[in-house]
């Protein structure tokens, strides 16, 4: 069942024993802290996974100039796409790349990458995603509007070893697990022939490591 932002704003807050809210923008306590927090705590819960319903693919456009100094290799300046949040895989296995400000640098040319955006279409979350993301809403409203500690560390509790998982592992279920492509030398020398198996995955869109 879809779901808009006022519907999750109130999951969260009837986890908090609260009142409901019409509209995020309605004259009441409740709807300005929703307001408050509810663009930032949805970008926070999109970046804590590859959520399938988030990912886009593209070829980046690159941006006229070179970098002020070039000593990491980081000649080619790309422009990050206005929905960005976070970097997920590139088409170049060798591709060095790192993301400065509204630009994304690498030392390879004709870049592509797959990236989480900034989905703000609530009716395309799975269920399972949108119970995290209400419990994470709960998490950062608790204080502000129940004063109570406990709260809000019940629903951290709840958030980082429940509901984040149990959607983590039904949206995992929505596509095929990404494999490694394997080494030409180790398949010849277990199968004797140089042909590679298993080209999905990796082959094409290699990931980047997240810090």
């Amino acid at each position: 069942m879809a779901v808009s932002d006022a519907q999750i704003c109130n999951m969260a807050l009837t986890q908090l024993g609260a009142k409901r809210i019409t509209t995020l923008t309605e004259d009441s306590k409740n709807a300005r802290e929703c307001n408050a927090v509810f663009d930032n705590v949805r970008d926070a819960v999109l970046t804590d996974y590859i959520w399938t319903f988030a990912q886009k693919r593209v070829a980046l456009a690159t941006v006229a100039g070179d970098p002020v100094w070039t000593d990491d290799l980081m000649t080619v300046v790309y422009q990050k796409p206005s929905d960005f949040l976070q970097l997920n895989f590139v088409n170049i296995e060798t591709a060095k790349v790192r993301v400065e400000g509204d630009q994304i640098l690498s030392d390879t040319a004709s870049l592509k990458i797959k990236y989480t955006f900034r989905q703000t279409d609530t009716t395309v979350y799975h269920p399972k995603f949108t119970e995290a993301f209400a419990v994470r809403l709960a998490l950062e409203l608790a204080f502000a509007i129940t004063s109570n500690r406990s709260l809000a560390e019940s629903a951290a509790t709840i958030y980082y070893e429940k509901k984040l998982p149990n959607a983590q592992s039904i949206d995992a279920m929505q596509e095929t697990p990404l494999q490694p492509m394997h080494d030409e030398l180790i398949v010849a020398r277990t199968q004797g022939s140089s042909q590679l198996i298993g080209r999905t995955g990796w082959s094409t869109w290699f990931p980047v490591c997240h810090f």
